[in-house]
């Protein structure tokens, strides 16, 4: 009798795993620019991590791995890595919280294709590590990134006997040193900028997190429209919009914005996009759009910069704000098209000076 409750019980657990849902999605890692880790080894449910390749400086955030696997979302995930700054290996092991995930996997958020506007899905889980042992996991898709949870490692020490032939350069003397002083590690430029102005507090990603009541506001001329809206903001999250307005929301302090838009219709139709950074390095923008582009990262100066201050000292959590933004084409300069920035909070006006612009035409 025993056995045939125990043959029973074996073939229920194997069709309940056979049952459960399955999705496409990807795992993948980041940290930020200034902070650099590397993985030693690790899992996010069968999406396995190891010392090869797990080295990340993408940026706080950015993420997006291309190697996906098709299976049930994860419940749990370990990492152990070793991060330069410093100089510890830390680790950790923890639950995810699935069903957040899977709501959002089977929700997915709007976006548009082609003019049409369409559901797309989410299909990656970004992992990010901060200073002191912070991790975040974020679900993300193609614009768009939501935090579904913050953990905390600890430090930890890796036993000598468990360290294979292979894995033995990462406990080399001076290593994260070494690493900090490589090119690839850490840019001429980015190394230029911490000595300007420090590595952010490890504290700051956990601030970053802090939320308020508000949403953005475009001004345009009259025969102009909005096409698209990206927002990043200092927690990690994106958002987008195409061809509606964003509500009123809790969203953390927004460190970028791009705003695609257009004057005219059809064939007389001319596309512009306007790029806002807040930074104080004025060469921002020239950076990440020469040879074509690339990632667009927070600023190292961000934990210093005006509308941070702003936000922490003179805008109420609880009340409604509006970052509003004018644009004018007709300015001769790309970097002075954004006209007036500000944040509008009662019968307040809180004009914003520390910001990097830049408008030109697109495709």
């Amino acid at each position: 009798m025993i056995k045939k409750i125990s043959i029973l019980l074996f073939f229920g657990i194997m069709l309940s795993s056979c049952m459960e849902k399955k999705y496409e999605w990807s795992a993948d890692i980041s940290a930020p620019r200034e902070y650099p880790i590397e993985v030693y080894t690790g899992a996010v449910g069968d999406y396995f991590f190891s010392q090869m390749g797990g080295f990340t400086n993408a940026g706080w955030g950015n993420a997006g791995s291309v190697d996906f696997i098709e299976a049930p979302l994860p419940d749990s995930f370990d990492m152990t890595w070793l991060s330069y700054v410093d100089n510890k290996f830390y680790t950790g092991e923890w639950k995810l919280p699935t069903e957040k995930i899977e709501e959002l996997f089977d929700l997915g958020f709007y976006s548009t294709v082609g003019g049409k506007e369409v559901i797309e899905p989410y299909k990656y889980i970004n992992i990010g590590f901060a200073p002191k042992g912070m991790v975040i996991v974020w679900v993300a898709g193609n614009g768009k990134q939501v935090e579904v949870g913050r953990f905390q490692a600890h430090e930890t020490v890796i036993d000598p006997r468990l360290i294979s032939e292979d894995e033995k350069y990462m406990f080399r003397k001076d290593y994260a040193k070494d690493n900090l002083n490589n090119d690839f590690v850490i840019s001429k430029d980015l190394r230029e900028q911490i000595k300007q102005y420090g590595f952010p507090p490890p504290e700051v990603y956990e601030q970053y997190r802090e939320k308020y009541s508000w949403k953005p506001k475009i001004i345009l001329p009259e025969g102009c429209k909005i096409t698209s809206l990206y927002i990043k903001m200092c927690n990690g999250e994106i958002e987008d919009s195409f061809n509606r307005p964003m509500e009123l929301k809790k969203r953390a302090v927004p460190y970028q914005f791009e705003i695609y838009w257009s004057i005219g219709s059809g064939k007389q139709e001319q596309q512009f996009v306007s790029r806002i950074t807040f930074t104080k390095d004025t060469q921002y923008w020239a950076k990440y759009l020469q040879d074509g582009g690339g990632d667009n990262e927070m600023p190292v100066d961000f934990d210093k910069n005006e509308i941070r201050r702003l936000f922490k000292e003179h805008i109420d959590k609880n009340k409604p704000a509006e970052i509003v933004i004018k644009i004018d084409p007709n300015v001769e300069l790309k970097s002075e098209r954004v006209t007036k920035l500000y944040v509008e909070q009662s019968e307040n006006q809180y004009l914003i000076k520390e910001k990097v612009t830049r408008t030109g035409k697109y495709n």
